[in-house]
């Protein structure tokens, strides 16, 4: 006799299983615990469930708010129009180009010698067939906070004097969401792209934030999953991972910017004293985890690779040239993480002054 009953048969073996689509039990069960997700991510930066999408990242997520809304947004008199920044990452300035190769239009904001952008800038930009704006939260470079609030005050703004629905405006919040304010009223954006990887979640996971007033098609075609803007079974183990780390981040984020802050203070003050050292953008306006600097006399990807061998793990970009007012000048990124200590910082002084 068999104490426990019967043990249920799977022959839904093709779907993968436990596959929140499903209308049986082990279905259903999945699925609530991926509403349950969807209900903690919207709690936590003040939105409605409805509103999150997921996805398999920032990178997708940016794809679907530009790719999305271009497809949905041809005006019947011309193509549509986007705004972005000098400052965004890949996945926003790929798909600006897309967007062109397509016929759309694109104008591109430059930063100035602070490496933010101008709010009025912004607004100048918005023509007649403006869809979208897209500005990023905070940059991956050199980590300027950009002035948000003030760029969406003035797009409802311009939104109400010409009567008209358009442009939306997105930011790209990846780099923000462990230490900055993700409260969409706060913020005022009609999208935003959170990656799970940047706030301690696992790797292919994100959402795309999507306020009611906004439409936009589709960009992944299939079973109509995520209110029908992103076809695919939903990775539900990474996304309660996603809304527990989200949730974390955001509780302890004051904390954090603090503990981060000194660290920065600390690891700045040293590398000045480094002469063949150049530290990029010291405004104030800046998160506390990203610290850029240039190496004039050598190659940042040559001393990434020495810092490599010496143990100290670090990345190439750019940063900004006040004189010629872009990011396009070789930099060493440096990132500090939950994990990141200053006898780590220490150690890591000592072995640039070596190199240098």
């Amino acid at each position: 006799m068999n104490l426990f009953g019967n043990r249920r048969i799977n022959l839904d073996h093709a779907s993968g299983g436990d596959n929140p689509s499903a209308i049986y039990e082990e279905g259903v069960a999945t699925k609530k615990k991926l509403e349950e997700a969807r209900t903690k991510v919207a709690r936590t930066i003040g939105a409605q469930s409805r509103d999150i999408v997921f996805t398999s990242g920032g990178t997708e997520s940016n794809n679907l708010a530009l790719l999305g809304v271009f497809e949905k947004c041809w005006l019947p008199t011309s193509a549509p129009h986007f705004i972005i920044s000098s400052l965004e990452h890949s996945a926003i300035t790929e798909c600006a180009k897309e967007i062109v190769r397509r016929g759309g239009e694109v104008t591109i904001i430059k930063e100035d010698e602070h490496s933010r952008i101008n709010p009025q800038d912004v607004l100048k930009a918005i023509k007649p067939n403006t869809v979208l704006v897209s500005i990023v939260y905070a940059n991956s470079e050199v980590g300027t906070i950009q002035p948000i609030h003030k760029i969406s005050r003035l797009i409802n703004e311009y939104k109400k004097e010409h009567n008209s629905k358009f442009p939306y405006f997105h930011t790209d919040a990846s780099q923000a969401g462990s230490l900055l304010n993700l409260q969409i009223s706060a913020l005022g954006v009609d999208m935003m792209t959170l990656d799970a990887s940047k706030v301690n979640g696992p790797k292919g996971c994100g959402l795309l934030v999507v306020r009611p007033n906004v439409e936009l098609l589709s960009i992944i075609f299939g079973g109509g999953q995520e209110r029908g803007l992103r076809a695919g079974t939903e990775n539900v183990e990474s996304i309660i991972q996603f809304a527990e780390a989200l949730e974390s981040a955001q509780k302890n984020r004051e904390q954090e910017f603090k503990r981060l802050t000194e660290l920065k203070k600390y690891f700045v003050e040293e590398l000045k004293k480094i002469p063949r050292l150049e530290i990029n953008n010291l405004n104030e306006e800046v998160l506390p985890n990203i610290v850029s600097v240039s190496t004039p006399e050598e190659i940042a990807e040559f001393m990434a690779i020495k810092l490599d061998q010496k143990g100290v793990m670090v990345s190439v970009g750019s940063s900004c040239d006040s004189n010629k007012n872009a990011l396009d000048k070789d930099a060493i990124r440096f990132s500090f993480g939950k994990t990141t200590t200053k006898n780590e910082l220490k150690r890591t002084i000592s072995i640039l002054r070596k190199l240098l």
